[in-house]
């Protein structure tokens, strides 16, 4: 069997796609042992597990929910960069925030699955240095919130402590030299400034629970970008669906450059702006 050349048996590897599609909505198929393999074989003698069997074994069947933790954020991908695709942020400083006529209420900006807090971080940036397009709007007005599934990964981000490799993927001198400082005489880490940590939010949110929303109110914009890419289609529409809902009217959905709101999500218009796709709520 294909899946037992990994070390997993058919049983087990089909167990283990169920737990981890019902904890984060990730749906492996049946042809990803071998990414089961390389991402939990690291765990398994911390856990006194000599094979990967045993080690799904107790994961399945032991209860131990920090162990369950741990499994799924081994399992979910944190590939990122900064200003991923460049449009999505242009059109936040071009059209989302010039949109808003009312300058004495919050602009409320959410970024789903925000990993290691580069989006979140490159939306903060991205308004600090167009503060034109505020026309008024004071920075205490806008919250940024960013949420993940993945404890380490939010902790990471709220330090904001990049190293030289993380800061190459996607952003510019400009923006390293406005809003980022060695680390003490460091020259390979580098924190980012106060001004941009301010406006962000950080919190533990998983997507696919969607009883509960991570802030209050309703939001102008979503940032979830190729959040979605592993989920089957039913998983997929109701996120989608409690996206919409977290979304104000007129408010603005961005996806990834491979994502798109199919037809069964009524009441989204799709709009083209320079390389990519946004969506606008009109209902």
């Amino acid at each position: 069997m294909e899946n037992e050349d990994h070390g997993i048996s058919q049983k087990n590897y089909a167990l283990f796609c169920d737990f981890l599609k019902d904890s984060c909505g990730v749906d492996l198929k049946d042809n990803r042992a071998y990414l089961v393999s390389s991402r939990l074989s690291p765990l398994l003698r911390g856990y006194g597990c000599i094979n990967l069997n045993e080690f799904i074994e107790k994961v399945l069947f032991s209860n131990d929910t920090f162990l369950r933790k741990i499994v799924v954020e081994a399992m979910v991908t944190h590939e990122t960069k900064w200003f991923r695709d460049g449009y999505p942020f242009e059109f936040l400083v071009n059209t989302i925030i010039p949109e808003i006529k009312d300058k004495s209420r919050e602009l409320k900006i959410w970024s789903a699955g925000c990993s290691l807090g580069q989006e979140p971080y490159s939306i903060a940036m991205a308004i600090l240095l167009n503060r034109s397009c505020l026309n008024g709007l004071p920075l205490n007005q806008i919250r940024i919130f960013a949420t993940d599934l993945s404890m380490s990964a939010l902790n990471f981000a709220r330090e904001g402590v990049f190293c030289t490799t993380d800061l190459s993927r996607g952003l510019s001198k400009e923006y390293m030299e406005r809003f980022f400082s060695p680390v003490g005489t460091s020259s390979t880490e580098y924190r980012i400034c106060d001004d941009v940590k301010s406006l962000v939010c950080f919190r533990h949110h998983n997507l696919i629970k969607t009883v509960n929303k991570p802030f209050m109110g309703k939001c102008d914009a979503i940032y979830c970008r190729n959040v979605m890419i592993y989920f089957d289609q039913n998983t997929k529409l109701r996120v989608l669906n409690y996206l919409k809902g977290c979304l104000k009217t007129d408010g603005y959905l961005l996806l990834g450059s491979s994502e798109f709101v199919p037809k069964e999500i009524s009441g989204m218009d799709m709009m083209r702006y320079s390389n990519g796709v946004v969506y606008k709520k009109i209902a």
